[in-house]
C-alpha cells in the first residue's frame, strides 16, 4: 500500500512538474474556457438581459419508498431568470481548485 502511494505520488509530481510551456497553458486556458462558458457568461447575460430564460439541467433521486424500492436518478431541468448558481457551477469550482491546489492540500 506505502509503494502505491509513493508511485502515485511520483506521478503526481512528474505531471505538475511537466517541462513542456504548451502543457500548463493548455491547463490554463481548459480552466479559463470553463469558467468563462458556464460561470461568467450565464452571470453577463442576465445582468445586461434580465428577463432571459436560463436553464440548467442536474441529477435528482425519483422514486423509492422507503427500503422497498430503490430510487433512481433523472435529469431535471430547470429554467429561472436572473443570476442562477446550479450544481454545476460548484462541481467547476470544485474540480478547478483541487486542480490547482490540491497538491498543496495533500502535503
Amino acid at each position: 500500500m506505502l509503494n502505491l502511494l509513493k508511485q502515485n505520488q511520483k506521478s503526481v509530481a512528474a505531471a505538475r512538474n511537466h517541462k513542456d510551456v504548451g502543457f500548463k497553458w493548455t491547463r490554463r486556458i481548459i480552466a479559463l474556457a470553463s469558467v468563462g462558458t458556464i460561470v461568467v457568461a450565464p452571470i453577463l447575460a442576465s445582468i445586461f438581459i434580465p428577463s432571459l430564460p436560463i436553464s440548467y439541467g442536474f441529477a435528482e433521486s425519483v422514486g423509492g419508498f422507503m427500503f422497498f424500492t430503490d430510487p433512481r436518478e433523472a435529469l431535471v431541468w430547470t429554467t429561472g431568470t436572473g443570476i442562477l448558481i446550479g450544481p454545476i457551477h460548484t462541481y467547476l469550482v470544485y474540480a478547478i481548485a483541487g486542480m490547482y491546489f490540491g497538491s498543496s492540500t495533500v502535503e
